[in-house]
């Protein structure tokens, strides 16, 4: 039993980690017609767009017309008691971040988009900060502490 107690926990230990690495965003959901769920691409902020770019795929969102933007981040696994506790004991739980973004359409009937986008966590503070600084101001993330007045 106890052999089984340890194999349990390491198999918990060892789990695959299946966030996004390195430079890649995933498109995790939105409303941009013809982009896939799970889509890996990157990001480019250099230009007057934040441009999303997937197996040919590109999803540009000009700064100005970006009207709110939001980062969340969720617990990768949801376990029961006893395994959170016991992987807890060993290593900190893995957490995904997420970059929600609703803009303007620049097409010739301009409707609100939505683009949600997993990012890693050292992308996911670059790019809150990009937004921060060339998004509109009335653009800021709700329930911020630099958005209060």
């Amino acid at each position: 039993m106890k052999k089984f107690f340890l194999l349990c926990c390491l198999g918990f230990l060892t789990l695959p980690v299946l966030a996004i690495e390195g430079s890649q965003v995933k498109y995790a959901g939105g409303t941009v017609p013809g982009m896939n769920i799970g889509a890996v691409g990157k990001v480019d902020v250099s230009g007057s767009t934040l441009l999303f770019e997937s197996s040919g795929r590109k999803v540009a969102i000009p700064y100005a017309s970006i009207e709110s933007f939001e980062h969340s981040s969720e617990v990768a696994r949801h376990l029961g008691v006893l395994p959170a506790i016991v992987v807890a004991l060993f290593r900190a739980r893995q957490r995904r971040h997420y970059i929600g973004i609703s803009y303007r359409d620049q097409s010739s009937d301009p409707v609100t988009q939505t683009v949600i986008l997993e990012v890693p966590k050292g992308t996911s503070r670059t790019l809150e900060r990009v937004l921060e600084t060339r998004a509109p101001r009335e653009a800021k993330m709700p329930n911020h502490p630099c958005s209060s007045s």
